[in-house]
């Protein structure tokens, strides 16, 4: 995504990333056999995709042309936490003090390893901007917490193209009012960067979308979305592997606190 985001606008490889996820669910949905949804479970991935995907990605993309790409780092982490309170609030989750332990050396480790040095930095940050960051993460927040009650009666895959579908459809919406569709999609004509897109939607649906559902189907939300939250420790590995950037010190101090609270939570899980 780092790659073809230098030639697409975040909108459209967030359309397009949706309609290919969609298409691909679709033709998994049958393999994984077809259940009949609850009414009331279906309302509930609807909105839960269009405040995660729609709503969410919308507030962030607005939020990050006024704010610092490390404001956007510390409000998400602002998201995780809000995530897990919601879970106890909300699903009555109860957690062990060697969870939240872990919740938060997780939530430390990965703040450590995201957060550059903010030492010269001066501007003011606009209200506006921290409002729609904030938007942003607790419209994520509150979207996984819905989509965990309806999680309850229906199969991951249809949670997964039930949610894909609401949060395109919003995205398409946008598109649509703000007679944006074409410029969005422009830069697919180039056949290289569609079938580099391609494969990584692939990766993106099945191996993030979908298996996000199903940790926070059979485990709690706030140790299935803590988990979810290590995502940037798995970048900075990748980053190192395939875009030769030398990891620091400090980031290396991040993902090994990190990796403690994700050894905490495991064996509280398995204990």
């Amino acid at each position: 995504m780092k790659r073809v985001g230098e030639h697409l606008s975040s909108l459209a490889m967030t359309l397009a990333k949706g309609g290919i996820s969609i298409v691909l669910l679709a033709l998994a949905v049958p393999l994984a056999g077809w259940e009949l949804i609850p009414p009331a479970a279906l309302w509930m991935l609807l909105l839960s995709g269009v405040l995660g995907i729609a709503v969410s990605d919308t507030c962030f993309f607005a939020a990050l042309k006024g704010l610092s790409p490390l404001a956007m780092v510390l409000l998400m982490m602002l998201g995780q936490v809000l995530t897990v309170i919601f879970a106890v609030v909300f699903l009555e989750e109860h957690l062990f003090p060697l969870v939240w332990l872990g919740v938060a050396l997780i939530l430390a480790g990965v703040g450590v390893v995201v957060a550059p040095d903010v030492s010269g930095e001066r501007d003011p940050v606009k209200v506006r901007s921290v409002l729609l960051g904030l938007a942003s993460v607790v419209s994520m927040s509150v979207s996984i917490i819905i989509a965990k009650k309806a999680l309850d009666t229906t199969p991951t895959v249809q949670a997964t193209l039930l949610r894909m579908f609401a949060g395109t459809a919003g995205i398409f919406v946008l598109g649509v009012g703000t007679r944006q569709l074409r410029n969005w999609m422009n830069p697919f004509q180039d056949r290289r960067l569609s079938s580099l897109f391609l494969l990584t939607v692939v990766i993106v649906t099945f191996g993030g979308f979908w298996l996000s559902l199903v940790a926070i189907k059979y485990l709690d939300v706030a140790v299935a979305n803590t988990l979810i939250a290590t995502e940037p420790l798995f970048v900075l590995l990748f980053a190192a592997m395939f875009l030769a950037e030398k990891p620091t010190g400090r980031a290396i101090l991040g993902s090994v606190v990190a990796v403690t609270g994700v050894v905490l939570l495991i064996w509280q899980r398995i204990s």
